[in-house]
């Protein structure tokens, strides 16, 4: 396959106009020749209350609710269309003028940027990690993002014509909300996420089982949630493989549906996704082969 250009724009967001600070929060891209048209935007806005005094995450949430359904339209618009018979913008810049929800002025593009790629979930993952991710403080250093261990699994299930209906998928409850980047319905929501478990220390690998823990049991009662897919990314270092196993026996005592899978079964589960998709009509029996 031919690479496939593209313009992209960092979203960032605007506190205080008149002082101009900003922190990237997310990333738009855009190919007019596919059409594609995809965003990430942050979910996790504790770095922005603690950057910025009176930081409204009420505003923020609904902001950002806006941007994500806004997206989700325009691509439903442009499904199985021809390029040719669209009415398609230039650039990214274009496609920030059709939707753009946020008359606070809060969310903004950054200058239209440009590059070329075989696949656009994979470049707008890479994206995310390199304009986004990057900017966390992290108390345990990772050797491999969520968004690195996602490019192992993106590429089977590409293949398989997966992605073509993965969506984000915000959970809600009075209490709580988590997003999800890659997710499908089948009745209820079947939930895809990256989980690496390589840090530079072995404690790290219990603290982020302990995390997704607590967030399952904060989901366990949504009636949204069908089944929650975690993609391991393993340790590098064999030195931290004992606590590795540790982690996964606190991650099997998640209290919804729910699958451990591992990076070298990554194939094997896109095969067994798409089998479970075709028989629910998910997707086609056309579509992955």
């Amino acid at each position: 396959m031919s690479a496939i250009p593209y313009t992209y724009s960092v979203i960032r967001y605007v506190h205080d106009p008149a002082v101009g600070e900003t922190l990237n929060v997310g990333v738009i891209l855009y190919a007019p020749s596919v059409p594609y048209v995809g965003a990430r935007l942050d979910h996790h806005y504790e770095r922005l209350s603690h950057a910025f005094a009176e930081f409204d995450g009420d505003h923020y949430r609904k902001t950002r609710r806006q941007f994500e359904a806004a997206i989700g339209r325009l691509r439903s618009h442009w499904n199985g269309t021809l390029p040719a018979l669209l009415n398609l913008p230039s650039d990214v810049g274009g496609v920030g003028a059709l939707i753009w929800p946020d008359a606070g002025v809060s969310f903004r593009f950054g200058p239209v940027l440009a590059g070329l790629a075989d696949d656009m979930d994979e470049a707008l993952s890479a994206l995310v990690s390199r304009m986004v991710t990057s900017q966390y403080e992290r108390p345990h250093v990772e050797k491999r993002s969520d968004e690195a261990v996602w490019s192992v699994y993106h590429r089977p299930i590409a293949q398989k014509a997966i992605n073509k209906v993965l969506r984000p998928k915000l959970f809600t409850t009075p209490e709580f909300e988590l997003g999800f980047e890659h997710s499908f319905k089948n009745e209820r929501w079947h939930v895809l996420q990256p989980v690496s478990m390589d840090y530079a220390k072995p404690e790290a690998l219990q603290a982020k089982a302990t995390r997704w823990l607590g967030n399952a049991v904060a989901l366990k009662d949504h009636p949204d949630l069908g089944k929650l897919y975690l993609l391991l990314g393993p340790p590098q270092l064999e030195a931290h493989r004992a606590a590795y196993v540790r982690a996964k026996n606190l991650l099997h005592k998640i209290p919804v549906p729910h699958e451990l899978v591992e990076e070298n079964d990554a194939e094997e589960f896109a095969r067994k996704l798409a089998a479970y998709m075709r028989e629910h009509g998910v997707i086609g029996d056309v579509d992955g082969g």
